[in-house]
């Protein structure tokens, strides 16, 4: 009994003393044992070969997801606008610094019973959706500031830009397309707009971008790349971060890692972009009323969920989205820590979202 106690205490103070100290907790639990090594990589995916991507429009996957009772169609057989989708960091294990392209397990089911049912699905009315598969950097990547860290996060990049570009070449045959992503892909995404669309011939095809989820600066240093100002403004970008009013923004505004002028710095000293996802304009305000319709997480063996409108408000401050969800009409809390909506910032938003693309592409039309 003495010894069952005497471990019961350590047990205490070793859980006290992880939440006291995230950093600690994090490199325990979270990440890769040894340093970042190309030679032990897992293999890359061929863009050429269709399981490398996790959606393509002419087959049956999760991102054809359409709503109960929402009246949307899958539009995409006569679309004539893509959507190239960076999916977010589904990988989370310390067992390597990326994770194969078609990792199995967990990895896999967030991204394809989650992420593309609840994020990629919003495009499927109007847009033909692309979404590779890559060797997405592990969870901890964003946490450290090592070069092992930058160098994981590289690695996946160069596996999308070689998508992008099998993409371009090969798929989209000189139609207009969207950029979007959520989280680490928008982290890719930003990187992707400033290397490979802006000031080439592209950026006069993309109806705009959707790096939603990250810290992505008001100023990328180019007067070619500027967030979105208007909900009828195309070739522009869109992002957003979902946080409560009494949650701890310095993530988002300070610490995020950013590519910026050819390399990775911190968010630090730059000014968040919030386009508001209820009115589609830069530092946008709404009330709950304006919202369509937010769209609840479902088990990936249960039916989708029905639209829940006017589910939360949105105001961006200070670069943030301040998010305030009606728990009586919705569960959006499973997964949220300290006020942080990061995983809802699709979720909450589907059906304008949904409209916001719509009205997007009809206006790029119209230009």
């Amino acid at each position: 009994m003495y010894g069952l106690a005497a471990l019961l205490v350590v047990g205490a103070i070793a859980v006290l003393y992880l939440s006291m100290n995230p950093d600690v907790a994090q490199r325990l639990f979270l990440k890769p044992d040894g340093p970042f090594d190309v030679a032990s990589a897992p293999p890359a995916p061929d863009y050429k070969l269709p399981e490398s991507w996790a959606s393509l429009p002419d087959r049956k996957d999760p991102a054809d997801t359409l709503i109960p009772a929402s009246g949307y169609r899958d539009g995409q057989a006569e679309a004539q606008v893509d959507v190239f989708f960076i999916h977010p960091t589904t990988y989370y294990s310390k067992d390597s610094w990326n994770a194969a392209y078609d990792e199995d397990g967990e990895t896999r089911e967030l991204l394809e019973a989650g992420v593309l049912r609840f994020q990629a699905s919003a495009f499927n009315g109007d847009a033909r959706i692309y979404a590779p598969r890559y060797r997405q950097a592990t969870l901890y990547s964003f946490m450290g500031d090592g070069e092992d860290e930058q160098k994981a996060l590289a690695f996946a990049y160069e596996d999308v830009a070689r998508a992008f570009r099998h993409f371009i070449e090969t798929y989209n045959r000189g139609r207009p397309f969207i950029l979007a992503a959520h989280s680490q892909g928008s982290l890719h995404g930003m990187r992707l707009l400033q290397e490979r669309i802006a000031g080439t011939p592209l950026a006069n095809r993309m109806v705009a971008a959707y790096l939603v989820g990250y810290s992505i600066p008001e100023d990328m240093g180019r007067d070619d790349l500027r967030p979105c100002a208007k909900a009828y403004s195309t070739g522009c970008y869109l992002n957003w971060n979902s946080i409560s009013a009494e949650a701890d923004r310095n993530g988002w505004t300070q610490d995020n890692k950013i590519w910026l002028n050819g390399e990775m710095t911190t968010m630090a000293g730059h000014r968040l972009t919030c386009v508001n996802p209820l009115t589609g304009t830069k530092d946008g305000k709404a009330d709950a009323k304006k919202n369509l319709g937010g769209l609840p997480f479902a088990e990936a063996d249960k039916e989708m969920p029905e639209l829940i409108p006017s589910v939360s408000d949105a105001a961006c401050e200070d670069g943030v989205l301040i998010v305030n969800p009606d728990e009586d009409r919705g569960d959006f809390s499973y997964g949220v820590f300290d006020g942080d909506f990061h995983i809802y910032d699709y979720n909450l938003f589907y059906a304008n979202i949904r409209q916001d693309i719509r009205t997007r592409i009809g206006a790029f039309w119209k230009r």
